[in-house]
């Protein structure tokens, strides 16, 4: 929203009446997609004639090593999340489009279990809502199988997400706590820091309750990680065990208790310690080669040199880390001072828009922004909107 006050996108979503786009290749951000939505946004491409392109006829094209392709977009889907094989690549395919997907490939599993797609939904053989439940089950993200069979049809381009997707504590400032209803995100806990555990960091980031969260970033934000007292750290756990567990935070003041045995644990302990700057970059480093060499060697052929940086947060740091690691495109979401991509422009700060604005592409079948931001409202804050409403 912020974006869109500050005029930060380009004018195809701010004007009323754009003209057609003219040296410019917009690239969209996609998550989990359901079978009606997805298919009303490839109808409004097809409709008005829309080409989509790979992640290397975009950079080709953006260095100035093709003529830049008349009426193009880009279409990147960040984590790999299974309706990615389910919806969008049966869909994709039959369109004949194609899209650049950004795995965080320490995650992915080899296999998955057989999953109905979209061509089950469209023949009334499975129902959006089974379409949609192996992304909240065991299984969220495609199997190394499934991404194979994608990217020898061509139709998705298979790009780095990084290898683990994670976040590291940077301060020793005490924020909370891991408790039943901290907000893991939907796959491999990717909202809870990457602790060490007898020294090694765990990327598993399965932690006990009570476990002590200090302020945290992505790692790619180019802040030192902090390494807390593993002392400290049992000190907590140990603490709720003794008090029942998970039946300890039914206790209206948990949180206050818990922050008071933390405060006496680190007085009598160590406050931990900062990883130094060449530590960072080799972490930064090793993280980005080695997600570009398993994409690599599981996929045949293919060559991994673009980079998505998760939760769109990088740094000077993280870009002059993947330049080393060979990566020649880095993307983002808002890029300050850049509000599309034309021919010439830095390969390594490249803006992305939410899905939601292809609809505002010049066409037939534009919506305004007022219908845009409403949806977007009444799927992400419906809980605010029931507020407002009173």
């Amino acid at each position: 929203m912020l974006a869109l006050l500050v005029r930060r996108y380009p004018d195809f979503v701010l004007r009323r009446q754009p003209a057609p786009l003219c040296g410019e290749i917009p690239v969209f951000t996609f998550h989990s997609v359901e079978p009606v939505s997805f298919k009303e946004k490839l109808d409004f491409l097809a409709g008005n004639h829309y080409r989509t392109l790979n992640g290397e006829e975009f950079r080709a094209a953006i260095a100035g090593e093709i003529e830049l392709p008349k009426n193009s977009v880009l279409l990147t889907f960040d984590d790999g999340a299974a309706s990615l094989w389910t919806v969008a690549f049966p869909l994709l395919r039959k369109y004949g489009f194609r899209a650049v997907s950004f795995l965080i490939s320490g995650c992915i599993p080899d296999h998955a279990p057989d999953t109905p797609t979209v061509l089950d939904y469209q023949r009334k053989k499975a129902s959006a809502s089974e379409l949609a439940a192996r992304e909240h089950g065991h299984d969220p993200l495609c199997s190394w199988e499934e991404i194979g069979e994608m990217h020898r049809s061509g139709v998705i381009d298979f790009q780095s997400h990084t290898l683990y997707h994670h976040r590291i504590c940077v301060s020793s400032r005490l924020v909370d706590f891991i408790h039943p209803r901290f907000d893991v995100h939907f796959h491999s806990n990717v909202n809870v820091p990457a602790y060490r555990v007898e020294g090694k960091l765990n990327f598993s980031r399965q932690m006990a309750w009570g476990t002590p969260l200090y302020r945290y970033q992505p790692r790619m934000g180019g802040l030192p990680q902090y390494f807390d007292d593993e002392r400290i750290r049992a000190f907590c756990v140990e603490y709720v065990a003794r008090q029942g567990g998970i039946k300890f935070f039914a206790h209206k003041d948990w949180r206050r208790r818990l922050w008071a045995v933390h405060r006496r644990a680190r007085q009598a302990q160590d406050n931990g310690s900062f990883e130094s700057p060449a530590e960072q970059e080799e972490a930064i480093f090793e993280d980005l080669s080695i997600s570009k060499e398993m994409i690599e060697r599981r996929l045949p052929g293919k060559v991994v040199d673009q980079l998505c940086y998760p939760w769109f947060i990088g740094s000077p740091l993280a870009v002059e880390q993947s330049r080393r690691a060979g990566y020649r495109v880095n993307y983002w979401g808002v890029v300050a001072g850049r509000r599309t991509n034309r021919m010439g422009d830095d390969l390594f700060h490249v803006p992305r828009l939410d899905e939601r604005y292809i609809f505002r592409l010049p066409g037939k079948g534009r919506k305004s922004l007022r219908e845009i931001l409403s949806t977007k409202m009444r799927n992400h804050f419906p809980g605010f909107l029931k507020r407002l409403r009173g």
